[in-house]
């Protein structure tokens, strides 16, 4: 290279010092970096984990302790505490910011850090997934496949009486064949099967476990043979099934054509009462009265109570849990295996019930067929995007 020629790139390189210093000067002068609204969401929670690791070095836990709870980490903390400028300093848009950061506890050690901010009129942290989900069923359906409303047990089918709430007992359920139900938390597909009248969603796996389980195969006394006992859990003991079902809140069940468990999913995961109470096969309830008999608070991981299979059905055949018509119109029996459902047979001590690809059956408990986790994730989950198609599912926004 030439002298002429390394003047001119001498005289370019200034040039560009010259505006990068420039541009430095100028941003600082009109208040530092601008981000956008996304970006600063992520550094208001990068600030609030400082904020509690610094609380905790000094011996002070602000997390909440019990499993649901939560802690409101206003923004102005932050600020007057020097993790955080004012918030308005960081936005592209003349505006006023202000917000909180929520600190859940989602148990086993996870902490779910969901940030709420509000820059006047210009951005609103995004609505949350069960208002969107709402939103795109019109609150409620009244006929045809879509999301009903079920009030004291019973599915709203006039028009008139939707309320969207207020009930003692609340839930909207997906009901029928064609449903917009899916749910995608980072790799796993999931079916949203209700929505209780605390914003939190009932989910159940669109995959299963890698291979066959019996629901249990234990000592049966009454028949005098290892054909299990159809108890899910009493006082500590455990089936087969309960066991099972915990290896996929532990991480270790191997998953359909090795899918890869999201351990994000823990991070938006609640407590939940599961209804772990038997059914008879003659029990025409829908309502849930039978197996919610007996609860188990608190629990993390569960398999799908007979009655919600029931209830996804909108033919009217389907008058108890072995009627072959439950699976017409049934978007739970376009599951291509056979899967337990957590409920066992009143009727005797060692069935259960199976889900036979298209209808249910009560079966042995020493039969084997695979295991289809349910969760519910909290009403903090926020919408990123998507329909609830199987091509365009919901999907969460993340902070972690």
């Amino acid at each position: 290279m030439d002298k002429k020629m390394l003047k001119y790139v001498a005289i370019l390189i200034g040039l560009i010092v010259v505006t990068i210093l420039f541009l430095l000067i100028t941003n600082s002068i009109k208040g530092g970096v601008k981000y956008s609204y996304s970006d600063i969401e992520v550094k208001m929670v990068s600030a609030a984990k400082k904020y509690v690791e610094n609380k905790k070095k000094n011996n002070i836990d602000v997390l909440p302790s019990a499993v649901g709870d939560s802690f409101n980490l206003p923004t102005s903390t932050l600020i007057n505490e020097g993790y955080l400028n004012d918030l308005s300093s960081y936005a592209k848009d003349d505006v006023t910011c202000n917000g909180n950061v929520e600190i859940f506890n989602a148990g086993n050690g996870n902490f779910d850090y969901v940030p709420s901010l509000i820059c006047g009129n210009a951005y609103k942290t995004g609505i949350k997934l069960a208002e969107q989900v709402v939103a795109d069923n019109d609150s409620g359906v009244t006929e045809g496949s879509g999301l009903y409303q079920r009030v004291n047990g019973k599915f709203v089918t006039d028009y008139s009486d939707l309320t969207g709430g207020g009930s003692d007992s609340f839930e909207y359920v997906f009901r029928g064949d064609d449903v917009n139900n899916y749910v995608k938390i980072d790799n796993n597909l999931w079916r949203i099967v209700a929505i209780d009248d605390s914003d939190n969603l009932l989910l159940i796996l669109n995959a299963h476990s890698q291979r066959a389980y019996p629901w249990d195969e234990k000592f049966n006394e009454d028949v005098k043979k290892y054909q299990g006992v159809n108890t899910y859990e009493l006082n500590g003991l455990e089936s087969n099934a309960y066991k099972v079902a915990q290896e996929f809140y532990g991480e270790t069940m191997v998953l359909q054509d090795r899918e890869e468990y999201s351990a994000k999913t823990k991070y938006l995961m609640t407590p939940m009462d599961l209804c772990a109470g038997k059914r008879s096969t003659t029990d025409s309830d829908f309502s849930g009265k039978s197996e919610c008999s007996y609860i188990l608070e608190n629990e993390m991981i569960g398999l799908l109570p007979a009655y919600y299979y029931m209830s996804a059905s909108l033919d009217p055949n389907c008058v108890n849990i072995v009627s072959k018509s439950c699976g017409n119109y049934n978007y739970l029996s376009q599951f291509d295996d056979y899967w337990w459902l957590l409920t066992a047979n009143s009727e005797n001590t060692n069935e259960a019930y199976t889900v036979s690809k298209k209808y249910v059956e009560s079966s042995l408990c020493n039969y084997r067929a695979d295991i289809r986790p349910i969760i519910k994730i909290g009403a903090r989950a926020i919408y990123s995007e998507g329909n609830g198609t199987f091509d365009n599912p919901y999907q969460v926004k993340y902070f972690e």
